[in-house]
């Protein structure tokens, strides 16, 4: 038997910042050789975007997973790089019950306790390195219910470094900016580094984090006399975020019937 194909399912991401996604796919390779490995992205926009461009094909997860049934697999192992299981994971989960390829989910980055802890010590070294600073993880934010992974974020990384840490969001949301801002001047905290909490240094990061226009969190902080440093790379580049993703895989292929490998 073949050994089980793995689908790596990204967002996606319309700026230049697919270094994240090359380094995680040197990553999987080295960690399963023997499976083959594909790529496929949630966002329809990505996809649209991509099309008539033949020097790069992008492919949705539907797509990618019916041609590894019409080349007689029987079962692959779909890797959602999301980082929580918020809406996007949900549709891709309603995606792969419309083929007929049995399918393993990887689950996405933060999913468990022990996933939160993960995180935490993958990300020891940035925080420790700005020992005078404020730390404020800012991630996309959901209207899902999957938001109060948020929080959940704020008390594992509380509890290993200490009240400097912040979490925020870039969609409006909660914790929104104003109350993640005020708590930060209430503690008293004149200089604060943020710390992307997104795979790539996207479309998000240059203008929702970085940018220049009066709502970013860059300048709303400035607004609020805060001086700010700014971490210019996703956290796809770390290896502790490669590790948590391929131990999901693991556990994916971990629950196929082995006579199927």
């Amino acid at each position: 038997m073949h050994p089980i194909p793995l689908v790596i399912v990204a967002f996606g991401t319309t700026a230049k910042a697919l270094a994240s996604y090359e380094h995680l796919d040197t990553r999987f390779k080295n960690r399963f050789p023997g499976h083959e490995i594909f790529w496929a992205y949630s966002s329809r926009l990505v996809k649209d975007r991509g099309a008539g461009q033949p020097q790069k094909t992008i492919f949705s997860p539907h797509e990618i997973l019916e041609t590894l049934y019409r080349r007689h697999y029987s079962w692959a192992v779909v890797q959602s790089l999301h980082l929580l299981g918020g809406h996007e994971f949900s549709r891709l989960v309603e995606e792969t019950k419309q083929t007929p390829l049995r399918t393993s989910i990887g689950l996405p980055l933060l999913s468990a306790p022990e996933d939160y802890l993960a995180l935490c010590a993958g990300l020891s070294p940035l925080i420790n390195t700005h020992p005078d600073q404020a730390i404020l993880l800012v991630g996309h934010g959901t209207d899902h219910p999957a938001w109060c992974a948020y929080p959940a974020l704020q008390y594992f990384m509380r509890r290993q470094f200490g009240p400097r840490i912040f979490v925020g969001v870039i969609e409006e949301g909660c914790p929104s900016s104003t109350e993640v801002i005020a708590e930060i001047t209430a503690a008293g905290y004149k200089k604060v580094c943020i710390l992307p909490l997104l795979l790539v240094a996207g479309m998000h990061f240059h203008r929702d984090l970085a940018g220049d226009h009066r709502n970013s969190w860059m300048s709303l902080l400035a607004q609020a006399d805060i001086s700010v440093e700014i971490i210019e790379q996703g956290i796809g580049m770390l290896p502790a975020i490669s590790e948590m993703f391929c131990q999901h895989i693991e556990e994916a292929l971990a629950i196929i019937p082995e006579s199927k490998e």
